[in-house]
């Protein structure tokens, strides 16, 4: 989501230009911007350290739905549609973590877990893992009354 600061190539896009243009194109081409800086740190990282780094790359939330768009305020996220709540909801969620079984990571882990299986892992704590819940608020009005929506957009 916005704001869109960078075109593809890393020039400063201002408020003018992010309004002239679509918010797939504004998206798209920061995307691809943030994804060629990402690529550069993660190379670095892999190939200047001494030790194997642990990596994690986390969204905090995915895109907007369309019809969020059309009234910000009322958009009534209990009567979302399943498929516009796992846009919403589900996240980029990579990791690298050397010497650790692929198998031991789930596909519905939330970030309220991740540092606490990486430490558990590590550095031998013994953290306890939270249930890996999701949640949104009603509406634009009521932004502090939160709603479980984990078993709508939980993987199958």
């Amino acid at each position: 989501h916005g704001p869109y600061v960078f075109d593809r190539n890393g020039n400063f896009v201002t408020e003018e230009e992010e309004r002239k243009r679509t918010k797939i194109v504004n998206y798209v081409d920061q995307l691809i911007f943030a994804n060629k800086k990402l690529k550069i740190l993660i190379d670095k990282l892999l190939s200047d350290s001494e030790l194997s780094p642990i990596i994690v790359l986390q969204a905090d939330e995915g895109p907007y739905p369309q019809r969020y768009s059309a009234d910000k305020l009322n958009f009534n996220w209990e009567q979302a549609r399943k498929e516009e709540l796992r846009e919403k909801m589900r996240i980029l969620n990579a990791y690298y973590l050397p010497g650790v079984d692929k198998d031991i990571l789930y596909p519905s882990i939330t970030p309220v877990n991740s540092f606490r299986l990486i430490f558990n892992l590590y550095f031998d704590t013994n953290f306890e893992l939270l249930p890996d819940e999701n949640y949104a608020f009603v509406d634009g009005r009521h932004i502090y009354k939160f709603f479980n929506v984990t078993d709508k957009i939980k993987y199958q």
